[in-house]
């Protein structure tokens, strides 16, 4: 009997297992035609089976014709879906009920992969420009050895990426460029022959209408595509758009991080100091938790980000220059970018605080 029971738990156990995301590798051309696109298709495969991905690729633009269609998918790769020349509107495929799929994947939820000519397509589809977010506009000459810098930013598409390296592609610059958007890599203009000292984005993610959309300038050669280095970036970049990706939680015990210190700027007395979220990998925000001793104070200091000061216990005053507020339990004080900022306990308990603040760089670690 217990036998049986272990069986049906396992059947059970099994059944309740979801089923793997499955990913549409589509590679549909009007425009021109990039020898990349077979061995992308096997590499992105390859990766995509490895992580236990079901892929369906195809270049039949009929599997747009239904909503029902796509929604077999959890994302899908644009792999160089070049319509151009962007003045024949005719090569477009995404016309009619192909757009209103296309709408209702990515407003489900659906994510969208975009690689290099996926940004060379579709000119007289707005939603289309503002989805992939830019359009191609032109590029230099040829495929010369371009020096590329990865954001300091945590993101799964550049995370296993050096922090500055070379590589050869066709270089894209855009129009169109959604001013919003965090680039994830940029091109050093210079380092192929180019004017202009601000660097040119080349990757991004985004948010947008309830999916995700991650875009890479990358991909143009067929050698690029037996470089772990790309080939690790696309991925991040689909992961990311299925909602993985993100790096593991990190749980922290205070009593880990607490020591006794003078108070930050000016050492106006003593204070117990927990830095919690020190030795974090890959934070961008922190949060610390500071009591000031009774008579201990923060001096007034510039800062140079926003900073929330949310009061656990005791009283104290805040000044943001020059304006002075009382804190006791239940207020939180929100201080701007530039002020210049001060805090004090008062009375007889501790003035206990949460600290947070956003970081502009990812911490080495």
């Amino acid at each position: 009997m217990r036998l049986i029971l272990l069986i049906l738990g396992a059947l059970l156990l099994g059944a309740a297992a979801p089923p793997p995301p499955a990913i549409l590798i589509f590679s549909h051309t009007t425009g021109y035609r990039h020898a990349s696109i077979e061995p992308a298709i096997a590499a992105i495969s390859a990766a995509a089976r490895a992580k236990g991905y079901a892929v369906t690729a195809s270049e039949n633009p009929a599997l747009f014709d239904d909503k029902a269609m796509l929604e077999r998918f959890d994302a899908i790769v644009l792999l160089n879906t070049t319509t151009r020349p962007k003045e024949n509107a005719s090569g477009e495929w995404l016309t009619g009920v192909r757009r209103d799929a296309l709408q209702a994947f990515v407003r489900g939820g659906g994510g969208i992969v975009g690689v290099h000519g996926a940004a060379d397509s579709h000119y007289n589809w707005d939603w289309y420009g503002r989805m992939i977010g830019a359009r191609f506009a032109r590029h230099p000459s040829g495929t010369p050895k371009g020096a590329l810098t990865r954001a300091d930013l945590d993101h799964p598409a550049i995370r296993d990426l050096p922090a500055a390296f070379d590589a050869v592609d066709e270089w894209y610059w855009f129009d169109d460029l959604d001013p919003r958007l965090r680039p994830l890599l940029l091109l050093d203009p210079a380092s192929i022959g180019e004017k202009g000292a601000n660097p040119r984005p080349l990757a991004w993610a985004h948010a947008f209408e309830g999916g995700r959309v991650f875009y890479t300038a990358l991909g143009h050669a067929p050698e690029a595509w037996s470089d772990p280095r790309i080939i690790g970036h696309v991925m991040g970049g689909l992961d990311w758009t299925l909602g993985r990706g993100a790096r593991a939680m990190v749980v922290i015990d205070e009593a880990d991080k607490q020591r006794d210190e003078p108070t930050p700027h000016g050492k106006i007395g003593m204070s117990t100091a927990w830095r919690i979220t020190d030795g974090v990998p890959g934070r961008m925000m922190e949060y610390r938790k500071r009591s000031l001793h009774p008579g201990s104070a923060i001096g007034v200091h510039p800062i140079d980000h926003d900073e929330v000061y949310a009061v656990v216990s005791g009283e104290g005053e805040v000044v943001s220059d020059g304006k002075t507020s009382r804190l006791r339990p239940g207020m939180t004080a929100y201080l701007y970018t530039g002020a210049q900022v001060g805090i004090r306990q008062t009375g007889t308990a501790p003035l206990v605080l949460i600290i947070s603040y956003p970081l502009e760089k990812v911490p080495q670690q």
